[in-house]
């Protein structure tokens, strides 16, 4: 099963982007703590790891411990969600899709999403636009 973590002193916007993020993915959400990366490696399955760096929110995708991927988001934005909710990551970007296909639920959406885009539903009725840097 797919594990979605921050880094160890995260921001609260970061843990909330990392947990809303699991369950729209179906993946579980692990608080890190003082969680070393061999821990976090321990876990059957991908890692996904988010975090900030100066300007941009990370998203470090592991499998098998190994780096599978990097994606560096600009900025997000939250809103109220209407109506039903959809699970999954809806990626306007073709390199982003690659990069996740194999380690999260991502759909391609390219022809109904404009730019370097991540969409996803949280919980709580939000939805996230993340606008990945290219």
């Amino acid at each position: 099963m797919t594990v979605v973590t921050t880094s160890r002193k995260p921001a609260p916007e970061v843990r909330t982007l990392a947990r809303d993020m699991a369950f729209s993915i179906g993946a579980e959400y692990v608080t890190r703590g003082k969680a070393g990366m061999g821990d976090l490696f321990s876990h059957d399955g991908p890692v996904l790891i988010v975090s900030k760096s100066g300007p941009f929110f990370l998203i470090q995708v592991y499998d098998g411990g190994e780096p599978a991927a990097e994606i560096r988001v600009r900025s997000f934005t939250v809103e109220e969600r209407a109506g039903t909710i959809a699970r999954g990551l809806f990626v306007s970007d073709r390199f982003v899709y690659e990069a996740l296909k194999d380690h999260a639920d991502v759909v391609f959406a390219g022809e109904s999403l404009t730019g370097h885009r991540i969409v996803f539903d949280g919980t709580q009725r939000r939805r996230y636009t993340l606008e990945v840097a290219p």
